[in-house]
């Protein structure tokens, strides 16, 4: 019972977000220290470059003091790239246009100084503009004028992301040789210069050029070889690109099982990060999926969740592909009002960013929409208008706008140009994806999975069997969830045996220990990318399902998965592979919990004092689980009257015991309290019996656990 309690543990995990020191803390109080006007300068642009992504307001006014200072102390060159950075966050903001204006100072004023990097590096951010506003010839022409000064400046590292930044334009403008052929030479200047987290970009992207151009089984190669390299930088923002990029590919295979599996890859470290960006993509691509496997009934939930996301970060090119996809499905389903509602919308928001295409691609669809409720002179001028915006391109925005014209003027009875249009349409059609391509690419996927040895295969086959059963019964969804579970914990304990009887005969196998080091590494990172799977599919069962009481076990279990996926995600993550860092770990599952609850990391208080601060994870999986139901108790139940919560967890040696401690400031529990009965209460117990210890707790001003654990597992 003891060893089934630990797998157990082993079973429950998603990992969860390490937390970093804070860099502008460390630049502020530098600030405050320094009375030197040139280095504050220095100080303010370093941490306006510092502040998180979703910051804009405090970047801007970082940047605009480091302005003023290098205007006092009469430094040019730190003028121009304080201008750079204000630019930088304007085009944060979707300031498209007052970015360029920015860019065209830094560029006159650089070009005065002779500055030739800031001259660079306003041509490179002015083409970045244009391109978001959907000047893609400009930007082309201003990126090639970048690329040439930092080619002969030896700059080879804004060499390679110039490679890298055209390798998009062209993808964009679908001149695939061409975007192939600067990636090529980024890739050469990245290798040469080692920067590998610049190289798994390039890779990626140029994944992404062979998926538009059709070849998949190529841009699947790219795009593992980008995996690859993020795995071994432990780069798991870049992964979560990556896994939805491949999720892309496979969605355009109609391998949509495998699109499915990526995506919640890509879905659970998006949530794990909080990354609302990638959330709301990741949604609109579930959407997408959704469509395609022709499950309707997710796809309103999926667009939901998209624009909710979006509209937290205000990011207006998300906002406007989600309203314009929102608006393409709705007007498929005949629900006309409602979609050009979505559409007027989409155009409205992509009006203000001034991304041509994209409002090429807006216009498109609602011309479409405008024909067929009879609109017609409305709808045409849209439609023209459309198709003189995307002159220059040769992609599938081009194409839809052949197609709607085609339909148009078939509608209107205007046979002669309803065939000039559909010819047009005819000869941009899409390349049509060959069984031998599928074939392909299936073996690509498999070169890479046999690299992940023989329990890696084990766990994703099993994976596999567990995801045909979830699919297989509609109506019986949740009873299915709970076999998957089931299933994944038997496996996981024979994981977790064989992990034990390896440690034991270590001696042994001395002269294959880096073997035995690779293979342990690895399945503790399979067994986390699995459970992410499983993770993704707990929290849309929630979402989904309508008993409280069965939705409450759900987010009960999945607050289970994530605490101990801290534990195997540092296993895999640290140079210790059996052993824990407590402070670490305790302090990030505190802090893990109290935003799942919407409070501050403040509000949970970690403590930890011992001799070695790391811990075997016979005793940390079982302590992290104990800690993970008391604090969750106490944010459910303890809390109440709009009090500020609190809540203490500390871990010391006393004698020859460890004492565990948690307490919060709440209404205190009784043993006569229904929470105090609960399944969570109950683990409690029953994990403390399992690590030999004794539970003790009082009730004052707020409740505390005390837990005296045998400092040696039996």
């Amino acid at each position: 019972m003891k060893n089934l309690i630990v797998a157990l543990c082993v079973w429950m995990l998603l990992p969860a977000l390490h937390a970093q020191p804070s860099r502008t803390d460390s630049l502020t109080s530098l600030l405050m220290g320094s009375a030197d006007l040139k280095e504050k300068a220095v100080l303010l642009l370093q941490r306006s470059k510092a502040w998180p992504s979703t910051q804009t307001d405090k970047p801007l006014a970082d940047a605009q003091q480091a302005l003023a200072l290098y205007q006092q102390t009469k430094n040019q060159e730190g003028q121009v790239d304080a201008y750079l950075q204000i630019s930088a966050v304007y085009a944060r903001q979707n300031q498209y246009k007052l970015a360029l204006t920015v860019d065209s100072s830094t560029l006159e004023l650089a070009s005065n100084i002779h500055y030739t990097k800031g001259r660079a590096q306003a041509l490179s951010q002015m083409a970045r503009n244009q391109y978001s506003m959907g000047s893609l010839r400009d930007a082309e022409k201003n990126c090639q004028q970048a690329l040439r000064l930092f080619t002969e400046a030896g700059l080879e590292s804004e060499t390679a992301d110039t490679h890298n930044r055209l390798g998009i334009i062209y993808r964009r403008l679908a001149d695939i040789p061409r975007s192939l052929k600067h990636y090529d030479e980024g890739i050469a200047v990245a290798r040469k210069t080692g920067d590998q987290t610049l190289l798994s970009i390039l890779y990626m992207n140029k994944a992404n050029s062979y998926n538009e151009a059709a070849r998949h089984e190529e841009a699947i190669n790219m795009h593992l070889e980008s995996v690859r390299i993020k795995e071994k930088l432990r780069d798991e923002r870049g992964l979560m690109q990556s896994y939805n990029n491949i999720a892309l590919v496979f969605m355009r295979m109609n391998e949509f099982e495998k699109s499915r599996s990526y995506f919640l890859q890509a879905n659970a470290l998006a949530t794990r990060y909080n990354n609302k960006t990638t959330l709301g993509y990741n949604f609109s691509n579930l959407a997408n999926l959704s469509i395609s496997q022709k499950k309707l009934d997710s796809v309103d939930y999926f667009y939901r969740q998209s624009l909710a996301a979006f509209t937290q970060t205000g990011e207006k090119p998300g906002l406007g592909l989600v309203h314009h996809n929102y608006g393409m499905f709705l007007m498929e389903q005949q629900h006309y009002p409602e979609s050009e509602n979505h559409l007027r919308e989409a155009l409205a928001i992509r009006r203000q960013t001034e991304a041509r295409y994209d409002i090429a691609s807006t216009m498109n669809v609602l011309g479409g929409l405008l024909s067929r409720t009879g609109r017609k002179a409305e709808a045409e001028r849209l439609l023209l208008e459309s198709l003189d915006m995307l002159k220059d391109e040769n992609s599938s925005r081009k194409k839809d706008a052949y197609k709607f014209l085609a339909e148009h003027y078939k509608s209107a009875g205007d046979y002669e140009e309803a065939y000039k249009y559909q010819a047009g349409y005819i000869a941009m059609r899409d390349t049509l994806v060959t069984q031998d391509e599928i074939t392909g690419i299936l073996r690509a996927q498999s070169r890479y999975e046999v690299e992940k040895k023989e329990a890696e295969l084990a766990l994703a086959q099993k994976d596999r069997e567990l995801q045909a059963a979830l699919l297989s019964q509609k109506n019986q969804q949740l009873l299915y969830l709970l076999l998957a579970l089931a299933l994944t914990l038997l496996l996981l304990t024979a994981f977790y045996f064989g992990y034990r009887n390896k440690k034991k005969h270590a001696a042994e196998l001395q002269s294959k220990n880096n073997q035995i080091e690779t293979l342990i590494r690895e399945l503790h990172h399979r067994i986390k990318n699995n459970l992410q799977v499983v993770s993704g599919l707990l929290s849309l069962q929630s979402y989904r399902t309508e008993n409280e009481e069965a939705r409450q076990a759900m987010d009960e279990g999945r607050s289970r998965v994530e605490a101990m996926a801290m534990i195997h995600q540092k296993l895999y993550m640290d140079k210790e592979l059996a052993a824990v860092d407590m402070t670490e770990y305790l302090r990030n599952l505190g802090n893990s919990l109290a935003g799942s609850f919407g409070h501050s990391p403040q509000t949970v208080e970690t403590t930890v004092d011992l001799p070695m601060v790391t811990m075997d994870i016979d005793r940390a999986i079982p302590i992290g689980l104990i800690v993970n139901e008391l604090i969750t108790n106490a944010f459910k139940h303890a809390f109440a009257g709009g009090q500020q919560p609190h809540v203490q967890v500390s871990l010391q040696q006393k004698g020859n015991a460890l004492e565990l401690m948690v307490a919060d400031n709440g209404r205190g529990m009784n043993e006569t309290t229904t929470e105090s009965q609960s399944f969570g209460m109950k683990l409690v117990r029953t994990l403390v019996q399992q690590l030999d210890g004794q539970l003790e707790t009082t009730a004052a001003a707020g409740t505390v656990f005390r837990i005296q654990i045998n400092n040696k597992l039996t």
